[in-house]
């Protein structure tokens, strides 16, 4: 791409932005009740993300989200990288209005991962930089190599984090932490990582994360989707909004659940103390 007018970048980005569920950037693994979305961009050893990679990413949550099989979704790179973040050989050349179009739409594919209504799971077996880590923590949990290494590094090239690392990173690690990754850009271990809160979870270098993070989801991916569900967006909605308002969130959710066939499957399971048999309605 050539340096050009905001409009020309727009109309460049439109077009990378079409339909389809043909992925040149990711694969899609289905082993129901789990699906891994794996980000593997060929001939880019450190697995950017440019703007054809964020729309598959995109489009590939909304075929997940209406897949009823799917209990947990596990993101994850290839053996050596998760993602290092924007391409910023293509982004070096785009105007400044391009390039908060594309901030907003990987956003906008990050934020979709984020509202997903089933857990999920980044898988991180190695390199989680920048937009990277950026995609991770739109995950409910994260668990990694003791190999990975993670840096929230934009500022090392002038830059922020632009999807969401500035208001997910203190969120999960705290103001003062997410501050020192963010100002300093430096690169932190598994260990470290693990610390700060910032992965749930080490998995052995040897090991396999994709099948470290299907173990972790063992102890909640045979209960009622619909429960978890509910419970996820009452959380992650109720920590967005003030207090009381929360519990009023907490309590329609509740009295949602409660309508639900699950629920009357699972309070007549316990009471006949007998297993639950979930039709996720």
């Amino acid at each position: 791409m050539t340096n050009g007018s905001g409009k020309e970048m727009i109309e460049e980005i439109s077009n990378a932005t079409g339909s389809g569920q043909m992925f040149n950037h990711l694969n899609l693994i289905y082993e129901y009740p789990f699906v891994t979305l794996r980000i593997d961009r060929e001939n880019d050893q450190l697995n950017t993300l440019d703007i054809e990679t964020c729309r598959e990413i995109y489009d590939a949550l909304e075929i997940i989200w209406d897949d009823e099989q799917i209990k947990t979704l596990i993101v994850t790179g290839n053996d050596r990288v998760f993602s290092t973040g924007a391409d910023l050989k293509w982004l070096s050349n785009v105007s400044p209005y391009a390039a908060r179009h594309f901030s907003r739409r990987g956003k906008e594919a990050f934020g979709r991962l984020e509202e997903l209504n089933i857990p999920t799971i980044a898988a991180i077996n190695g390199l989680c930089i920048g937009g990277g880590l950026e995609l991770a923590l739109c995950c409910d949990f994260r668990i990694a190599s003791t190999k990975a290494r993670f840096s929230q590094s934009e500022t090392n090239i002038g830059l922020i984090p632009g999807w969401g690392g500035c208001l997910r990173l203190p969120r999960v690690i705290g103001q003062a932490n997410a501050l020192r990754l963010i100002y300093t850009g430096e690169m932190i271990n598994a260990k470290d990582a693990l610390e700060l809160g910032l992965v749930q979870q080490l998995v052995p270098a040897e090991n396999d994360c994709v099948e470290a993070a299907k173990e972790y989801a063992k102890p909640f991916v045979n209960r009622s989707k619909i429960a978890l569900m509910f419970a996820k967006r009452a959380v992650v909605t109720g920590i967005e909004i003030p207090l009381k308002y929360a519990y009023e969130l907490e309590s329609d959710l509740f009295g949602f659940t409660w309508t639900s066939e699950d629920c009357k499957e699972g309070i007549q399971s316990f009471l006949k103390k007998e297993k639950p048999k979930w039709k996720d309605k």
